[in-house]
């Protein structure tokens, strides 16, 4: 008669293990010899749970702190965006570009949009001619929310600017 023993049924007998034996007619016996275990601490083939749980928490602080500094920096870049300080001449070159680019132009009031670049802001631009050669000088003010930001002037060269008045302007008046 066999008994099959399976490699993980072991008898413990005291503190000693008893190791399976087939003797010649078939039979298992158990031996007073000491089953020889492999060593198992030095050396392992997987992670333990805890182990596994450590590197998830660290994996989540990290992820978590990438998240916040995110969220911190869009923050950061939408208030940036929505209150941008008024460049003077960021609104000067506007202005030039306005004039460079029209065929006529004429003493007065300048229509300058700035609401693209700075939303909320209205431009009061005035163009005067300081010497019949083309010579005039801008002056502007920005204003934002009823509030004054800006006020400034510059001069430019407009050869193409428009006489007002004719050759009577230039005399005297009596």
């Amino acid at each position: 008669m066999k008994v099959l023993i399976n490699s993980l049924d072991l008898r413990v007998r005291g503190a000693h293990l008893m190791k399976p034996v087939t003797d010649a007619r078939g039979i298992t016996l158990f031996s007073r010899k000491k089953l020889e275990l492999p060593h198992v601490g030095s050396y392992s083939r997987a992670f333990t749970l805890l182990e596994v749980m450590i590197a998830v928490g660290i994996l989540f602080m990290c992820l978590f702190a990438v998240l916040a500094l995110t969220s911190n920096s869009l923050a950061s870049a939408r208030k940036l965006q929505q209150h941008r300080t008024i460049d003077t001449g960021s609104v000067a070159g506007m202005i030039y570009v306005q004039l460079v680019n029209t065929n006529q132009v004429a003493e007065g009031p300048l229509d300058v949009d700035l609401e693209e670049m700075y939303p909320g802001c209205k431009c009061d631009a005035d163009l005067t001619q300081i010497a019949s050669n083309g010579l005039c000088q801008v002056d502007f003010l920005v204003q934002r929310n009823q509030h004054l930001e800006v006020q400034s002037h510059f001069l430019i060269y407009l050869p193409n600017m428009k006489q007002g008045g004719g050759i009577s302007r230039t005399l005297p008046h009596h």
